[in-house]
């Protein structure tokens, strides 16, 4: 599923650049306006996608229709090739390419045979902790490729609506009271009753932490993506707002006994994301997901001792 290839994205790999910079290798000479763009890895399919390009060909695109979906109908004519772990580089050649990009996690030891093929970029995805949180990296990232490809006007559109849309849910969960109270996003395992806390630096824990509430269980781990947290964890946070990602709002977990004796089940303060795909993304992503936290965050009561629902 698509949280197990990005786990691999993020493992494989250590990405070889540090700090602000999201490029983590480039060729010395890049084209002006790229035509002939491919793609190794959802992160940029979506990038690209975003701004109205048409890559000819792309990694894991079978997966990223399936899992990403955004700007799919413009991946009609892009040729597969094969996994984001390991490109089909003959497939490559054959397209003749003139800007391949990708992610050094995945692809930096093979960026001097990309060179080799055609002007290369790679971007620097990583879960070390840094000043910038994982919307603002996608956001230097779409303008980064907007300034190669001659996008300007796209990306002013892409950016202005994940503003709009960051602005409604802030609003939203400081109307709801987020800001000083506890305020989590768990994947939670249904079968073993436990959950998953995933890293400070992906993008839906990037998300949620813009919304004011504070986050019970952060993960800094350079080399961690996530963790698991057992229910008492949970069940010893009386304030605690959760927001639960990959669509899990049929589940039965949430109708037995264990979860209605927990607080946060009791005051009503859950709710749940449908996206699949939540690790790393671009503004496109981001605005994705930031509206299903709004939407979720409105159905919940405006404080954490309100028994009722709102909206």
């Amino acid at each position: 599923m698509g949280f197990i290839v990005l786990c691999l994205m993020l493992l494989s790999g250590t990405a070889l650049a540090s700090g602000p910079e999201v490029v983590a290798y480039r060729s010395d000479a890049l084209p002006d306006q790229p035509q002939r763009i491919v793609t190794l890895d959802d992160l940029s399919t979506e990038l690209a996608v975003s701004l109205g390009l048409r890559p000819i060909g792309v990694a894991n695109l079978a997966g990223y229709r399936r899992w990403v979906k955004l700007g799919s109908d413009q991946l009609d004519d892009a040729v597969a090739l094969g996994s984001s772990q390991q490109p089909n580089l003959e497939q490559l050649v054959s397209l003749k390419p003139d800007l391949i990009l990708g992610v050094a996690s995945l692809h930096g030891a093979l960026f001097e045979r990309l060179d080799a093929l055609a002007p290369t970029l790679l971007w620097n995805v990583s879960l070390a902790p840094s000043s910038q949180d994982a919307v603002t990296k996608g956001e230097l990232m779409l303008n980064r490729l907007a300034g190669l490809t001659g996008r300007r006007a796209q990306v002013t559109q892409v950016l202005d609506r994940l503003q709009a849309a960051l602005d409604e849910a802030e609003g939203v969960a400081e109307a709801r009271g987020i800001s000083d109270e506890p305020l989590a996003v768990l994947y939670p395992l249904t079968q073993q009753g436990l959950f998953i806390v995933s890293n400070e630096q992906t993008l839906v824990v990037s998300l949620a932490n813009r919304l004011g509430g504070s986050n019970p269980w952060p993960l800094q781990a350079g080399h961690s993506l996530h963790r698991r947290i057992e229910v008492n964890a949970v069940a010893h946070q009386p304030d605690l707002n959760l927001l639960f990602i990959g669509g899990f709002g049929q589940s039965p977990f949430f109708e037995s006994d264990l979860w209605q004796a927990l607080p946060v089940a009791q005051h009503h303060r859950y709710g749940f994301l449908d996206t699949p795909y939540w690790s790393y993304g671009g503004p496109w992503s981001a605005t994705v997901i930031v509206r299903q936290m709004a939407d979720a965050l409105r159905r919940m009561p405006g404080s954490s001792g309100d028994q009722g629902a709102s909206d």
